[in-house]
């Protein structure tokens, strides 16, 4: 499974030899996404890496999930393959650090959240991470009947009997979901997680929401109505469903803000000169790039400065420049070495104008 832990050693993996990225999606029959590979294969002059991505394809790979990734360095004995239940494009990428940016997309998109189903007498909690869900922990707490609907006392009123039992189910209640507020905190700390969707009936929901602390309902991004005893393939699918369009709401919302902040010039920078500039300072809290965006740009063989424009020597320490093919791919591994966050953003026609901009720490 890519962890964080895994993320992290691609992140931080250098080589003094060139690194093959491998991105395939297998949500078909073998035939199909072996020949595909293949074809992406050819021409690629890396014979003991090539061999190594069509070995593990052919005799290791089990098709789990919809798609795997895969990063070769065989001149230093590196390799490793991690198999995704969300698809991927197809593609390949040689460079001497394993190619990041399409694990930044799907982490942005797929990574990390939390789900809680909740009633009135406990809740579920699930792990939902690149497109796998974990059901980990659940919580129960005293019994609360059901509403009967009508008044159980002749004439229209109710007996002090019946008036007794409901406020002891709304005490029993009210008791539960603070209860389960406090154990879905404690799940979502231990998970890390950066976003929650809840599922269950608005009422209960929004009990449930007002037991939590403001600073947990701000990672609120979605709710959607299930039983709580749905299983895993419905909670899913309510899970992509929702995740993605709170994810559309939430990126619209983010663009907004870093052109306003740019255009009054606080905390706010939009283009690749600016962009670039930023990320060398350590000052990008948020990355914000366009999925189609890529631009050429340059790097000191010295500090690592990077830039959009070509100059003699770096102005910070002198030093030479080397050509980078994409310097957003550069640009994204620096924000998330850096502990900064990378949105993807998809389908946004401001963002697609702009290309790539950035929120900042300072």
């Amino acid at each position: 499974m890519l962890n964080d832990q895994a993320l992290q050693e691609l992140l931080d993996y250098k080589s003094a030899a060139s690194v093959l990225s491998v991105y395939l999606n297998t949500d078909t029959n073998p035939d199909a996404y072996k020949l595909t590979l293949r074809s992406m294969l050819k021409g690629i002059d890396m014979q003991p890496d090539v061999e190594a991505a069509l070995r593990y394809i052919e005799h290791e790979y089990t098709r789990q999930g919809r798609s795997v990734t895969i990063f070769s360095c065989a001149e230093e004995n590196f390799f490793r393959a991690y198999p995704l239940s969300v698809s991927v494009h197809s593609r390949i990428h040689v460079a001497e650090k394993p190619y990041v940016r399409p694990l930044a997309n799907l982490l942005d998109a797929y990574g990390a959240y939390g789900v809680s189903l909740v009633d009135k007498q406990g809740a579920r909690f699930f792990y939902f991470h690149l497109g796998e869900l974990i059901e980990q922990e659940g919580t129960l707490g005293e019994e609360v009947r059901q509403s009967k609907g009508a008044n159980s006392s002749v004439h229209g009123r109710r007996s002090y009997e019946d008036a007794g039992v409901s406020n002891r189910d709304t005490t029993a209640a009210k008791k539960n979901f603070k209860e389960s507020a406090e154990a879905a905190i404690a799940f979502f700390e231990k998970q890390k997680v950066r976003r929650i969707l809840l599922g269950g009936t608005d009422e209960n929901l929004a009990q449930f929401q007002h037991a939590l602390p403001k600073s947990w309902q701000s990672l609120i991004v979605g709710k959607f109505s299930v039983d709580m005893t749905a299983n895993h393939s419905e909670i899913l699918a309510e899970a992509l469903h929702v995740g993605s369009k709170a994810e559309e709401k939430r990126e619209a919302v983010l663009v907004q803000q870093m052109i306003t902040s740019a255009a009054k010039a606080a905390d706010g920078v939009v283009g690749l000169r600016d962009t670039l500039h930023a990320t060398h300072e350590g000052s990008v809290k948020t990355l914000l790039l366009d999925e189609e965006y890529h631009a050429p740009g340059y790097r000191c063989q010295s500090c690592q400065y990077i830039t959009a424009e070509a100059a003699d020597a770096c102005p910070f320490c002198g030093g030479d420049f080397d050509e980078l093919p994409d310097a957003t791919e550069t640009a994204v591994r620096q924000v998330m070495l850096s502990g900064g966050v990378v949105e993807i953003v998809r389908d946004n026609p401001e963002m697609a104008d702009i290309g790539i901009g950035a929120l900042l720490r300072y």
